[in-house]
């Protein structure tokens, strides 16, 4: 459009020209100088127009390539705590024992008084009931805890043995060199060192 506008102010300005100069003939200088002040006018404007027809072209920046980036929806945990499994183990408890006793039921050998040669090796054995509310472990010991030792030494009781029951306790034993009575007391324990209920002892005669 701005083309055609261009054509059509420059077809007028020439025809002004045209009519100027044909005017400029038949009415001397007067008209003449008019004539020349349209058509200087008549150029102007054309310029002008031709000016603003042209449109400037602005560089236009290229565009610039984008990476879509794709936010995926995160995924839902999938461990699933494991319940723990292990059972509490009921720790054992003992019942305080509310006594410890233990009875002399009697001698299984070697009577009282008896005869044996100065350095003889002999064993003695005492047979004992457990009349506690407690049971005797093979923790439990036996001990010299008076008179003569007679070599005898700490021993274990050989097995368990529950309330009411009985065990055989057997020490070795040498006896003395010097001629004469000897007797020798022993007594049981527990395991912690606490001396309980009978005193047995073995007592013999040395020529």
């Amino acid at each position: 459009m701005k083309r055609h506008l261009a054509v059509s102010l420059a077809g007028v300005a020439i025809l002004v020209t045209l009519m100027a100069c044909g005017n400029s003939a038949n009415s001397g200088p007067s008209v003449s100088q008019r004539a020349t002040g349209l058509a200087q006018t008549a150029a102007a404007l054309l310029t002008s127009t031709a000016a603003a027809s042209i449109t400037p072209i602005t560089p236009t920046a290229p565009p610039t390539a984008t990476t879509a980036v794709t936010t995926l929806p995160a995924l839902p945990a999938t461990d699933t705590p494991v319940p723990a499994t292990d059972t509490a183990i009921p720790t054992a408890t003992t019942t305080p024992c509310s006594s410890l006793k233990a009875d002399f039921v009697g001698d299984m050998n070697v009577p009282d008084g008896t005869h044996f040669a100065p350095g003889k090796a002999f064993e003695k054995t005492w047979r004992l009931r457990n009349i506690s509310d407690c049971p005797w472990t093979t923790d439990f010991t036996l001990r010299n805890v008076g008179g003569e030792p007679m070599g005898g030494v700490t021993i274990n009781l050989p097995n368990a043995v529950p309330p009411g029951a009985t065990v055989d306790q057997t020490v070795s034993l040498v006896a003395p060199t010097a001629p004469g009575q000897h007797t020798g007391r022993w007594q049981l324990f527990t395991p912690d060192g606490t001396a309980f209920g009978t005193r047995p002892y073995v007592q013999i005669m040395v020529p």
